[in-house]
């Protein structure tokens, strides 16, 4: 009985010790703030749209993405967006004004653009409200 006694504490040591404990892989977690935009101001002045922005939080350096779309003439809505510009991530970029401006002259369309950042991980912020924009002066 004696050794019966033994392997009764050696079973229950070992499950004591196998249940102590998460049981799932380490999870990465960065404490540095998501990816945003903290401004964004536009002007349509003649045929060019001008964005006024800046970025801030992210790891590793920060950049933008913008998406442009056209106007659907019946529905006067957004059509299906697609990639238009990207400026990506760099360390010194957080907080700073960046400008930028895009070419609106074109025959008789409107656009739509919307503007997220990113960072250096990888991480995304959501989209900007979509901001439409039509040239003052139209071609023909």
């Amino acid at each position: 009985m004696h050794r019966f006694q033994h392997l009764i504490l050696i079973v229950c040591l070992g499950l004591v010790l196998a249940g102590c404990g998460r049981k799932e892989p380490p999870q990465i977690t960065d404490e540095r703030q998501e990816p945003h935009i903290a401004s964004l101001e536009h002007i349509i002045s003649g045929n060019s749209l001008k964005l006024d922005l800046r970025l801030a939080g992210g790891a590793d350096g920060i950049g933008y993405q913008v998406d442009r779309t056209e106007q659907d003439p019946d529905c006067k809505c957004p059509s299906f967006w697609r990639r238009y510009y990207e400026l990506p991530p760099e360390t010194d970029r957080a907080g700073k004004p960046i400008v930028q401006m895009f070419n609106l002259q074109t025959h008789k369309r409107a656009f739509y653009f919307r503007l997220r950042a990113v960072d250096g991980l990888g991480r995304l912020s959501p989209w900007s409200k979509p901001i439409f924009a039509q040239a003052e002066v139209m071609l023909d």
